[in-house]
């Protein structure tokens, strides 16, 4: 049964986990950026180390993988509302590593799903186009059943499955191909960039086909429907669906790079299979928060990365 602790809701306690990743320090950036958001939410970072943590946010180390500790530490914490964006995101890497993949991106979010039961707390969890197998012609919607085909996409709808099944109230947002600037770790468009700024030659797959997703716009989204009082699944992507060729023309485009070094092509050997058409259908986000919050095509988020990147 829910625990009915009575929550204060003018001001929210958030605690963010894998707070010092690419998308966990947007959400921090995001909330600063808007008063009205800093007034109504409190942060608590968690994460395996503290290295892009801003000073004023309180940090917890917490090991998502360690069931008593982390059950202990969230009781301690005691917050409204967990958003989890830790987890193992190689895809090639899932495959080999399986028995650790499973540990942190499906009995990590259990561990973390036990704490929101004692506490009452509301899980917003970082899913996966990649559940679905991408035999669908069109887009996917979030009533469509998934069929992962790698292990990566298993372990994300395992846990997807628990939290579902679970009495506790989640937002589950299903992302993909998140890019934007970010000095740890290279992205899909930031490793494109670079290449074609060294004039070097790349191939990319027309086969494959996923909503790129604005990790900036992203953050908004996340924050927007917590702030809706949303629940259930989501689709969080992009505006639309590209395969990878048409993304990097794109991006060539709006940073003035030489077209001529992306060569289409029809296949490539990876580790993971992939789904062909991961498209997915933005209807229901849009219904909700469209009128309020622009959902960025690729366009739109080339264009604001080229203008962060102009004023320094």
């Amino acid at each position: 049964m829910k625990n009915n602790i009575i929550k204060d809701k003018n001001s929210q306690k958030i605690l963010i986990i894998g707070a010092n990743g690419f998308l966990g320090k947007s959400i921090i950036q995001t909330k600063h950026k808007d008063k009205n958001l800093s007034q109504k939410y409190t942060f608590i970072a968690a994460d395996l180390q503290n290295n892009n943590i801003e000073g004023n946010i309180p940090f917890w180390y917490i090991d998502i993988t360690n069931d008593n500790d982390t059950l202990k530490k969230i009781i301690k914490i005691s917050p409204d509302i967990i958003i989890l964006t830790a987890a193992m995101t190689d895809v090639d890497q899932n495959e080999r590593e399986k028995e650790l993949a499973t540990k942190i991106n499906t009995e990590g979010p259990k561990n973390v799903l036990k704490a929101c039961k004692k506490l009452g707390s509301e899980l917003i969890f970082l899913s996966t186009d990649f559940v679905f197998d991408g035999y669908k012609l069109g887009y996917y919607t979030e009533e469509d059943i998934p069929n992962p085909l790698n292990h990566y996409a298993r372990t994300k709808y395992d846990a997807e499955l628990a939290i579902i099944h679970s009495e506790t109230d989640y937002i589950i947002c299903r992302t993909a191909v998140l890019y934007g600037w970010n000095s740890e770790k290279l992205n899909f468009i930031t490793w494109l960039i670079g290449k074609l700024e060294m004039h070097e030659s790349v191939n990319l797959v027309k086969n494959q086909i996923n909503n790129p997703t604005y990790v900036r716009n992203l953050s908004e989204i996340i924050l927007k429907l917590i702030e809706k009082n949303a629940k259930g699944i989501y689709h969080t992507v992009g505006s639309e669906a590209l395969n990878r060729y048409e993304m990097a023309l794109k991006c060539a485009e709006v940073f003035n790079l030489n077209k001529k070094l992306i060569n289409p092509i029809e296949d490539i050997s990876q580790l993971a299979i992939r789904p062909r058409n991961a498209a997915l259908d933005i209807t229901k986000l849009k219904q909700l928060i469209g009128s309020e919050l622009k959902i960025f095509s690729l366009l739109d988020g080339l264009k604001d990365m080229k203008e962060i990147r102009d004023l320094k």
